[in-house]
């Protein structure tokens, strides 16, 4: 079969198009046709960052699977081959104090489909891959192939709104607009939510923001954001704050503008590190959240998008062929970049034009 591999080279990585050997399920393993994979913020700075291993040499990327149901490895039956699905990436033990709670999201063994951070998983940016039968989720028919590549980070963003217990008349604010940020603003939407608020430098995605139902968006290179909470709360701050975009300026931001008693949702990651200031925390006894990956919000994301509750075809920005993998993938650290969000077809030879 066709992948995109990641290779590292003293020079740096690039990705390049190979025939590798087509996987084979194993007992309680499925084949899945890939028909798109969704490049994640993890993957463009894992690929790009020269030293990391969170995307190593021989690497297939990509956590964001879509497809359909090729071949079922011995023991497995269902779901039926042809049938359309959603992939879970995480690949958990079952077994840990974590999973036997059923927080699969922390899994202390936990490992993921298209990255070498923890082990070395093979992931969608190829014709096919192999997964777990248990993270197969069948979509129906009014979902189509690009939505369900999008379901990964839509059950992420569920996940951190559900854990940040929205209360009724609440008022949120969401740190970045970018897939992330755009799948939050729309599960807030579904919450008791009074107003929602979002910030990002981009034009196309506050407005997008906007079309995904908040209320305001800053841009935060012009707008005191600080001052403009204050202002929307009557001088109280935001009851609930989402951290999106994982920088240490943000997450400083986050601190700032929440109100006494407030929630920290912390999500983002790019930098490994961030410092906070330890005062604010203190004296306005605030409740920090750590997220990572989602736990059982697959199906309930399906269904956010099966019932028009959440629209993600409007986040599917650039489609890019195996052969333009690379080359689209560093175009979203270009100047003016303004696509949401790229997606890998597999079965495509070159860009969509």
């Amino acid at each position: 079969m066709r992948a995109a591999v990641v290779i590292a080279e003293p020079g740096g990585k690039h990705l390049e198009v190979r025939q590798v050997p087509k996987p084979q399920p194993g007992p309680g393993q499925v084949l899945v046709q890939v028909a798109f994979a969704g490049v994640c913020g993890s993957d463009t700075h894992g690929f790009l960052d020269t030293e990391g291993t969170s995307r190593a040499d021989g690497l297939i990327m990509s956590h964001e699977i879509s497809g359909t149901i090729a071949e079922h490895g011995p023991g497995v039956s269902d779901p039926p081959v042809g049938t359309r699905v959603t992939v879970d990436p995480q690949v958990v033990c079952g077994q840990c104090p974590a999973c036997r709670k059923g927080w699969i999201s922390i899994c202390d063994h936990k490992q993921v489909l298209g990255s070498s951070l923890r082990g070395f998983v093979q992931g969608g940016m190829a014709e096919y891959v192999v997964t777990h039968q248990a993270t197969v989720h069948p979509v129906p028919p009014s979902v189509t192939d690009e939505q369900a590549a999008l379901i990964e980070p839509l059950a992420n963003a569920l996940h951190t709104v559900r854990r940040a217990e929205v209360q009724p008349g609440d008022n949120v604010v969401v740190l970045g607009a970018g897939p992330l940020g755009l799948c939050m603003v729309q599960c807030l939407r579904n919450t008791a939510a009074r107003v929602i608020a979002v910030t990002d430098p981009s034009e196309t995605r506050r407005n997008l923001a906007l079309l995904c139902g908040a209320d305001i968006a800053w841009d935060p290179r012009t707008t005191d954001v600080e001052a403009s909470v204050l202002e929307l709360t009557s001088g109280r701050g935001a009851d609930v704050v989402i951290e999106s975009v994982g920088i240490e300026a943000t997450y400083r931001q986050a601190i700032t503008v929440v109100r006494k008693r407030g929630r920290v949702m912390f999500f983002g990651a790019v930098q490994p590190e961030v410092s906070l200031p330890l005062l604010p925390i203190l004296h306005k006894e605030l409740s920090l959240i750590g997220c990572t990956g989602a736990n059982d919000e697959t199906g309930p994301a399906i269904e956010l998008v099966a019932a028009g509750k959440v629209d993600l075809s409007a986040m599917t920005g650039t489609v890019a062929g195996l052969n333009d993998a690379e080359s689209a993938i560093r175009a979203q650290l270009e100047p003016g970049y303004s696509s949401v969000k790229l997606l890998i077809d597999p079965r495509r030879q070159h860009m969509a034009s």
